[in-house]
């Protein structure tokens, strides 16, 4: 699986031309390698300490999400249980006044029976009865259901009493029960979270360290391009001179140069822009790097090839048309091995013809060019022999 890396942060490096006439060496170039390959070793493996982390994370991430869910029910659960509580306290207290109203009943009803006849012998109450014995025995036996009705009352209402008070105490449990589930299942909660926010300290460390690793790469990356760049350009600038010479001293032999000869003057790129204007455009170019590219784009968020090299030109002064053929007759075109700073690389399919012209970057020095390549991409450092095809230069009148 492909690693996607964080772009490099911090002030892009100045890159520029040096007057050197000796290319890096072959070993400058390997040891430049070797360290790349050190660093790439070093991103792998903290790279695999980080996909450790991370989905160790991602596992205690799981864990909480289950452990809150859980939580979420018992919550529910105590909750239910503390209603439960309540409608029984409520049946309790309903069936405990019910009790005394019957016990107040039964005590109005002994005081009346007392007080009717209770106190007299019964044969002289029933004797003295003013409607006669029949009627006293109608009373006592009235006096009687009444009294049975009421201590069957009260034996009811002590027993729904007994009832609510097991339902009470059975409800009084499971709240109990519930309450310290609901404690525990917190416990586990605050303690998953715990874990959970210690393990996301320790991606964000990992996560800092293979960042730092990936710049430190990309600098080593970089380094190394460079040096394969300038061995190249040095190289080609070498082989052009030395043809440049053969051809010179060829037509000094035959006395005049060849008709339709396209060497440019030494002269020409002189009235291109300056190398001032030209340091302008290409640190201002630096300061893009890590946009977008994106087809028509000229800035500020978004750019294309020719976008980023119109907006470049117009912070040193020079008006470019957002179009690679126009920038291609901008400005006097300059030997490779004269470039300098600013000037604009140009990348065609045919690199006999300017008409298959389809990419142009911005010179920085070292072999290297500042460029907006292609959709998907960002601006970026590239090697100017890295995409291929590269068929002139031109330096942007001033």
């Amino acid at each position: 699986m492909a690693l996607s890396l964080p772009a490099v942060s911090g002030s892009p490096p100045r890159w520029r031309l040096e007057s050197n006439p000796n290319p890096p060496s072959t070993a400058q170039i390997n040891a430049a390698e070797n360290q790349v390959r050190r660093h790439q070793a070093a991103l792998g493996a903290e790279q695999g300490k980080l996909s450790v982390a991370s989905a160790m994370l991602a596992k205690l991430q799981t864990q909480a999400e289950v452990l809150t869910e859980r939580y979420d029910e018992t919550r529910v659960n105590e909750q239910r249980a503390a209603s439960a509580y309540r409608v029984t306290e409520a049946r309790l207290g309903q069936a405990q006044r019910q009790q005394a109203v019957s016990q107040r009943r039964l005590a109005s009803l002994a005081a009346e029976e007392f007080e009717s006849g209770g106190g007299f012998d019964s044969v002289a109450a029933m004797l003295g009865d003013a409607n006669g014995p029949q009627d006293y025995m109608n009373q006592v036996g009235m006096g009687q259901v009444l009294a049975q009705s009421g201590t069957e009352t009260l034996a009811a209402n002590q027993a729904s009493n007994a009832v609510a008070r097991v339902f009470r105490t059975q409800a009084h449990e499971l709240l109990v029960t519930q309450q310290a589930d609901l404690r525990a299942a917190n416990d586990l909660k605050l303690a998953i979270q715990a874990a959970v926010a210690r393990q996301v300290g320790f991606v964000k460390v990992n996560r800092g360290k293979r960042n730092k690793l990936a710049s430190e790469l990309a600098t080593a990356q970089a380094k190394a391009s460079a040096l394969t760049a300038a061995r190249q350009a040095a190289l080609a600038a070498q082989a052009a001179a030395a043809a440049a010479r053969a051809a010179a001293a060829a037509g000094s032999a035959a006395g005049a140069s060849p008709a339709g000869s396209n060497q440019v003057p030494s002269w020409a790129w002189g009235s291109g822009a300056s190398a001032t204007q030209g340091d302008v455009a290409a640190n201002w170019a630096l300061t893009q790097l890590g946009k977008p590219y994106q087809w028509g784009g000229a800035g500020p968020d978004t750019y294309d090839c020719s976008g980023l090299t119109m907006d470049a030109w117009a912070h040193a002064g020079v008006q470019l048309a957002h179009w690679t053929g126009y920038q291609w007759e901008s400005g006097p075109h300059v030997p490779l091995d004269q470039l300098q700073r600013g000037d604009l690389l140009f990348f065609a399919t045919n690199t006999s013809d300017p008409n298959t012209i389809h990419h142009v970057g911005i010179y920085i020095g070292n072999g290297m060019m500042v460029d907006a390549p292609y959709t998907g991409a960002f601006v970026r450092i590239d090697g100017m022999y890295s995409p291929g095809g590269l068929i002139g230069a031109v330096r942007p009148a001033g």
